[in-house]
């Protein structure tokens, strides 16, 4: 039993230090296509809807809706 206990403990310790990234960023990229006003205010939307806000990737130029990503969870 104890040994069982220990693991756990491990396992615990892990998961804590790792952050547990998949549990708390639930980030996703946008669709691709372009960049309308119409087609990034229904992102906009639908991200706020979840408790996103929509950001501009790094390095791209925001032709693409691609190129936007709705951050979820972590601050930018």
């Amino acid at each position: 039993m104890s040994v069982r206990v220990a693991s756990l403990g491990v396992i615990v310790s892990a998961l804590a230090a790792s952050g547990c990234v998949g549990v708390t960023d639930l980030s996703y990229g946008l669709e691709t296509g372009p960049a309308t006003y119409d087609r990034l205010k229904a992102s906009t939307e639908q991200c706020g809807a979840k408790g996103g806000k929509i950001h501009l990737r790094k390095e791209y130029g925001g032709q693409n809706l691609s190129d936007y990503e709705c951050v979820i969870g972590r601050a930018r």
